[in-house]
């Protein structure tokens, strides 16, 4: 009887942390934004796959909902598509770091966020009052966790951060969802 009492106990505790991981991560995230913490930060960031998702994204909202007949975009947009991409990729590996994300997470929108690689400077005072956003949190499958943020009263749309599971328990930022 004991055995099956911290048996019982210890899967619901595995459970607990199973699906409670991806909160605690976000929590840890946004505090180390809140305290300029750009290594902490970092460590919850797969770089990588987060900058590969931006530019896919990014040459999406180029290339625009219009099609024609065979369901591909216009030449124009195409093409702009084409002469954009070649640049968006180094500005997006440039403009993706811990401190442009932090600045994410404490309400900027992404333009604002990726420019000016100066991190804001030191202080007890976030940018924007945590008060002042809000957010929405969310599994959209069982490794994938969406944390969306926007300041409060805005018309804008949420910033959309996506985690996937690494491991476990552990999560990554790994997609950048723009509005």
């Amino acid at each position: 009887m004991k055995l099956k009492t911290i048996l019982a106990l210890l899967a619901a505790l595995l459970l607990v942390a199973f699906f409670g991981s991806p909160w605690l991560a976000v929590h840890e995230m946004r505090a180390a934004a809140r305290a300029h913490d750009a290594a902490k930060l970092g460590t919850y960031v797969d770089f990588e796959k987060l900058r590969e998702s931006l530019k896919r994204g990014v040459q999406a909202k180029l290339l625009g909902s219009e099609r024609n007949e065979q369901g591909e975009p216009s030449a124009a947009r195409a093409f702009g598509a084409a002469v954009a991409g070649a640049l968006l990729g180094p500005m997006v590996d440039v403009a993706i770091t811990p401190e442009s994300l932090a600045r994410l997470l404490q309400g900027q929108r992404p333009a604002q966020a990726a420019v000016g690689g100066v991190v804001a400077p030191k202080s007890e005072e976030p940018l924007v009052p945590p008060e002042a956003l809000e957010t929405h949190f969310g599994y959209e499958g069982l490794n994938r966790f969406i944390f969306s943020v926007k300041k409060k009263d805005s018309d804008d749309e949420p910033v959309d951060l996506v985690f996937h599971r690494d491991g476990l328990f552990g999560w990554k930022l790994a997609e950048l969802r723009l509005p």
